[in-house]
């Protein structure tokens, strides 16, 4: 079945619509909040300021959230921010045409939201940058993987013969495993200490399948391919 496929034109026309519907939005959104922030007892001259910290809040959440770069705990409080800043501007769109449609005064709880709003964004922005510029923390796995692998072991490994001049397990060559064996193990995520002990080969070598394998995802080799050639694998 075939799909039907987006011209550069109509892409060109979706995205003309987009900006006139992000501008009218932007424009009204950002009337209301300053309407809202007047009733409330802002001066005048900052009373623009609430609605630029709502919606900045919410565009800084949304470029983590959607970017993908971030790490995993930046990207779901990010998502959080945005939802909720986003929530709380359709709310108080709301409520600033309500009080203004009835002409009524806003109830002091309202003005002691409305006035902690900007200092509650700040420090979620604070937040959310931290997370951002902290690295996502390895797994166990990976922390065990790019352990060093001891001399002793590669030079015992040697001196008993496991070892050929290549720095290959001849353990292959007596009871090669198969290579969907292999794989299902890397895949999986396990260390080069257990993949050692399953496939009964040396922590040299394991590390050595684990490398080749995740490396064929920058390379574009197969997987299959990526073990050929170690240690007598096919």
């Amino acid at each position: 079945m075939n799909r039907p496929v987006v011209t550069p034109k109509s892409r060109t026309v979706l995205y003309l619509l987009l900006g006139v519907v992000a501008a009218a939005a932007a424009v009204l959104s950002f009337s209301a909040l300053r309407d809202l922030a007047l009733v409330c007892g802002f001066a005048p001259q900052l009373a623009w300021l609430l609605p630029v910290v709502v919606d900045a809040g919410a565009a800084a959440g949304s470029l983590v959230w959607l970017g993908g770069h971030a790490a995993e705990a930046a990207r779901m409080f990010a998502r959080a921010l945005a939802l909720s800043l986003l929530t709380l501007s359709v709310a108080a769109n709301a409520l600033g045409h309500g009080l203004a449609a009835f002409a009524l005064a806003p109830a002091w709880w309202v003005v002691v939201i409305v006035s902690a709003v900007a200092p509650a964004v700040l420090g979620a922005v604070v937040h959310l940058a931290v997370l951002v510029g902290r690295p996502e923390p390895a797994t166990a796995a990976e922390t065990v993987d790019d352990e060093p692998v001891p001399y002793q072991l590669t030079a015992s490994a040697y001196e008993h013969g496991l070892l050929d001049e290549h720095g290959r397990s001849r353990l292959w060559e007596a009871a090669p495993p198969k290579q969907d064996r292999a794989m299902d193990l890397i895949e999986a995520g396990i260390g080069r200490r257990r993949l050692a002990r399953e496939l009964e080969i040396t922590e040299h070598e394991a590390r050595r399948l684990i490398a080749r394998t995740r490396n064929h995802h920058d390379t574009g080799e197969p997987v299959t391919g990526s073990l050929n050639g170690i240690g007598g694998l096919s």
